[in-house]
């Protein structure tokens, strides 16, 4: 079943990038619809083809909600078509499911959708009771007074880059040195040996050859060392570059703005008038005990405000309750946070929505 979520901004600028998330998430653009102040007639689809015309403007932005919520009398249509009359941009969701739905809510709530009931409230407070067809569209200046000082947020983003470092060069030399070595080689000689031994016997047919004379040679030889030198590759030394990636980690520090808003405690001027987000909370969980509302406002505004908090733009509420409990401590030592606990959490779920 096809479900409707609205989300207000308070520029068309904020619109249009929840737009483009919305769509960068599969969201089909046909069933986005922004509607905005005719000053800026093209940051969105209007009803009305002459923006120029005040009172035929209005009437077509209201038929507009009245259409969406299927009822010509609807309080509803007439609070956001009063929104677009101020200034603000209203984007509405057509979701095909209940996923879907959670979705986009969860979408526009991160891109800085505002509660429309407190908007409602702080209308009354001057004189608004519902929408005027005939009522002309809030010009520049008053849609800046009535926005008030806007205090920029700024956060910074650590960048880190690389650079080259040039370390040297490396050269590499070759030349020839000289070593002493030394080498033990055996050598061979041989030379004549001259033995006389003395004998007694009679001589033979061969003595008496040799009585005639004659000559024996024998041959002396000798070893002597020869030296010769040959050139042998045993090493080579091959030159080149090589390169290595290591990981260093950058600790640094980036600065961002926290804007807190503290409202009135009790015993200020403003305290003890109940909030309508909340009234029906408070009574259910808190007032049966004899509680006042005034002991548990500042916890539904630490909600709402922490809703706001950039730190906290696309978190949910199970991963912000610990940041959320300590710094509730640390404001409201005197109030523990298991008393005040659903109070901030509904806070909190009412500025989402």
């Amino acid at each position: 079943m096809t479900e409707t979520v609205v989300g207000v901004f308070n520029s068309s600028e904020e619109a249009r990038r929840a737009r483009q998330e919305l769509i960068a998430n599969g969201f089909d653009e046909a069933d986005l619809s922004l509607q905005s102040h005719p000053a800026d007639s093209s940051g969105g689809t209007l009803v009305s083809d002459q923006p120029e015309n005040h009172e035929g403007f209005m009437a077509s932005v209201r038929d507009f909600f009245s259409d969406l919520f299927g009822d010509a009398d609807s309080t509803d249509a007439g609070h956001y078509a009063e929104a677009v009359r101020r200034g603000r941009a209203v984007l509405t969701v057509q979701a095909r499911d209940g996923a879907a739905a959670q979705q986009a809510q969860s979408a526009l709530a991160s891109a800085g959708a505002v509660n429309l009931d407190a908007l409602t409230e702080s209308w009354r407070g001057q004189g608004y009771s519902s929408f005027d067809n005939s009522a002309k569209p809030y010009t520049a200046e008053q849609i800046s007074a009535e926005r008030g000082t806007v205090v920029p947020v700024l956060k910074e983003e650590l960048e880190v880059g690389k650079r080259e470092v040039d370390l040297g060069t490396v050269r590499v030399y070759s030349r020839t040195v000289e070593v002493p070595v030394s080498e033990t080689v055996q050598l061979r000689e041989q030379h004549a040996e001259i033995e006389r031994r003395p004998v007694d016997r009679t001589a033979t047919a061969a003595d008496l050859e040799a009585f005639e004379g004659g000559s024996v040679e024998v041959r002396e030889t000798a070893e002597r060392p020869v030296v010769s030198k040959q050139a042998r590759v045993v090493e080579e030394v091959v030159v080149g570059t090589a390169s290595r990636t290591t990981e260093q980690t950058i600790d640094d520090s980036v600065r961002s703005t926290v804007v807190e808003v503290e409202k009135g405690r009790q015993g200020q001027a403003g305290s003890d008038k109940v909030d309508p987000r909340y009234q029906a909370h408070f009574q259910q969980n808190f007032a049966a005990n004899g509680s006042r509302y005034e002991d548990f406002a500042p916890a539904y505004a630490f909600g709402s405000q922490l809703r706001s908090d950039g730190r906290y733009e696309k978190s949910d509420w199970a991963s912000v309750e610990a940041d959320a409990q300590r710094d509730w401590s640390s404001r409201h030592p005197a109030t523990a946070w298991d008393q005040v606990k659903s109070a901030v959490r509904h806070g909190w779920d009412a500025a989402t929505r």
